[in-house]
């Protein structure tokens, strides 16, 4: 049974979207951070390093912040609409290799 109507392609970007999200932020924010204090330590200042260390701090909880937003979102997702609709989310795959089939075209 079709749940989606048509936006399975659409809600399979959307959910490839955010995985990408989820993983790849998340990682950069931590390697900068590791980065500037790195730099920081190799620097010797105390003061800088300190800055660089909270730095860090705020970089690690803004990429825990950002690892967690596509698990809200497809959990509120889940919760939104009627049952076609949470089907549609729920059982739509996330990923992005099926629409570009000129094979599959409808």
């Amino acid at each position: 049974m079709d749940y989606c109507n048509g936006l399975d392609n659409l809600v399979s970007i959307v959910k490839f979207a955010l995985k990408i999200v989820q993983w790849v932020v998340p990682i950069i924010l931590i390697v900068f951070g590791t980065v500037d204090l790195v730099k920081a330590v190799i620097a010797g200042k105390d003061e800088d390093i300190k800055k660089h260390q909270q730095t860090l701090i705020k970089r690690v909880i803004a990429a825990v912040i950002v690892f967690l937003v596509p698990l809200i979102i497809s959990i509120i997702m889940g919760w939104l609409g009627n049952e076609d609709w949470r089907n549609c989310w729920n059982n739509t795959n996330g990923t992005i290799k099926g629409i570009f089939d000129i094979n599959n075209l409808d």
